[in-house]
């Protein structure tokens, strides 16, 4: 909460805070605009029917079988499943139209972990990859394909759809590894489940950034360990969506789809234990290494007891926060420093996982994150303000110190110049000059009993041959800040100093920074 007050009261808030509230509305307005074009564009298919599905085993590839045969059964088109076996499924497409909505042809679309033949009312329309009844007959098909039959063969009502699939290879056995058949306006299918993810794609140069500026932190900055938590959890964010996203980026054969289930879900674990960290070191001193194998073991149970690697992915995240959550709200109860911050943004971000469940991993995560970045970046400018201002500070203190110390030194150990003026040589006391001015080559001299001396050297000379007391104000003015009365400011930057003499000496604009700094 501290940060909070920090913002709330504080001039920071308007040097960072207006810049990251239009970020904030940018994003919102972006979110809200893609999820309604997204809505709006989605594309008219056509779904097979959920029942009337008929499987039967292959035992070969040559013939379409009798659908009626013993060996056969009726199934739901969710219960379509392919892996491990070649298998002959029948299905019903009604259509309303034999064109899309602006009268464009027609395609087939089978979307899945297989290998598949198709037939359209009869007619082979084409495979995707070559079906087989072991590892070493079957040529694994694209996830997503897309056939484009004869339009004479599509026909208002009912249309007969039979498939030969096979699924043989891959390291993942799904739930449920058939995703999609049926028809639509021809076009590249990656298109439409690339309209999915676009909507978070706006995230990811946020998140590289998140990345970069961390990573330079850990490296440069002084919170090392923290910069480098940070880095990971955009990291972890970054690549999440970059395998969310891969499949309407890239064609792929369906083995690699296990893989990229399994990095989601590694990525998703990654991000909730490094936040988890992130917190358990805040609060914690010790016991950080025993907080972290417990939330772990959590995400690692999550891993391997949830069915369907959706639920893996979420409930790999969502046990660690939830952790975190309950030390947070404990923390709270105690009235610890920034505890019940951190509660609050847990506790929006979980609830969002049960508002959202349908839309949370492929859309809504990346927007949180996001938010949550941008509020991390406000937290990091205005705790560098705070530093700035503390370090500036603390040097116009330790300025202050060192010109009293010289002071002192200068009184004790009575430092004199030699000036040269007038053909002789005379032995001034340092303490008694007041200021010197530029003449030419030449610096005159005032001493604090009104006499004025023309000594043979540089201001530049003097200003390397006196003691730290004399600052440099404008460059033909040296002064001996002994002798300081005040010093105003002018609107346009520039000053003058008022010596105890009564004289007036200006000080310039750029020099101006420096000498406030010296005087504190």
């Amino acid at each position: 909460m501290y940060f909070w007050r920090t913002v709330l009261s504080g001039a920071p808030f308007s040097v960072y805070g207006n810049v990251m509230l239009n970020l904030f509305k940018l994003f919102t307005l972006v979110f809200v605009s893609a999820l309604c074009l997204t809505v709006s564009q989605a594309a008219a298919f056509t779904g097979i029917d959920t029942d009337g599905v008929t499987v039967c085993p292959a035992d070969t590839a040559a013939a379409i079988p009798d659908f009626n045969a013993s060996s056969c059964e009726d199934v739901s088109k969710y219960d379509i499943d392919p892996q491990g076996r070649m298998i002959w499924v029948k299905a019903n497409l009604a259509l309303a139209e034999t064109t899309g909505k602006n009268g464009e042809p027609l395609a087939i679309y089978v979307s899945g972990k297989m290998s598949s033949r198709v037939y359209l009312n009869g007619e082979f329309i084409g495979q995707n990859g070559t079906p087989g009844l072991s590892v070493s007959s079957e040529t694994p098909g694209l996830m997503d394909a897309t056939l484009y039959p004869p339009q004479s063969l599509f026909r208002i009502g009912d249309n007969e759809i039979i498939m030969l699939l096979s699924a043989q290879r891959g390291v993942l056995k799904l739930e449920r590894p058939v995703h999609y058949i049926g028809s639509g306006a021809s076009g590249d299918r990656r298109l439409d489940i690339l309209g999915h993810y676009w909507p978070s794609l706006v995230t990811l140069g946020l998140f590289i950034l998140g990345v970069l500026y961390f990573g330079i932190m850990a490296v440069i900055g002084s919170s090392r360990k923290t910069a480098i938590v940070f880095s990971l959890i955009c990291g972890f964010a970054a690549a999440q969506l970059v395998a969310e996203v891969a499949r309407g980026l890239v064609s792929y054969t369906y083995p690699m789809h296990d893989w990229r289930l399994i990095a989601i879900t590694l990525f998703s674990a990654g991000f909730g234990l490094s936040v988890t960290y992130h917190v358990l070191s805040t609060f914690l001193k010790k016991g950080v290494l025993w907080g972290m194998l417990g939330a772990g073991a959590l995400s690692l149970g999550a891993i391997i007891f949830t069915v369907g690697f959706d639920l893996k992915a979420i409930y790999s995240m969502l046990l660690p926060l939830g952790f975190s959550l309950t030390a947070t709200a404990y923390w709270s109860f105690q009235k610890r420093s920034r505890a019940f911050g951190y509660f609050l943004i847990l506790l929006v971000f979980i609830a969002a996982i049960f508002a959202f469940p349908g839309m949370f991993l492929d859309v809504i995560f990346f927007f949180l994150v996001a938010g949550f970045l941008l509020l991390l970046l406000l937290e990091q400018g205005v705790t560098l303000a705070r530093e700035a201002r503390q370090r500036r500070v603390e040097e116009a203190r330790a300025n202050r110190l060192e010109l009293a110390l010289e002071q002192v030194r200068q009184n004790d150990e009575a430092s004199e110049l030699s000036v040269k003026s007038a053909g002789k040589m005379e032995r001034i006391s340092t303490a008694n000059i007041v200021q010197c001015r530029g003449a030419g080559g030449y610096s005159e001299i005032i001493l604090s009993d009104g006499r004025e001396l023309l000594h043979s050297a540089t201001l530049a000379e003097m200003e390397d041959a006196l003691p730290a007391t004399f600052i440099r104000v404008h460059r033909s003015h040296l002064v001996n800040t002994s002798f300081i009365k005040t010093l105003n400011r002018d609107t346009s930057g520039t000053g003058t100093l008022i010596l105890s003499d009564g004289a007036e000496v200006a000080v310039s604009r750029r020099i101006m920074p420096s000498v406030r700094q010296a005087l504190g």
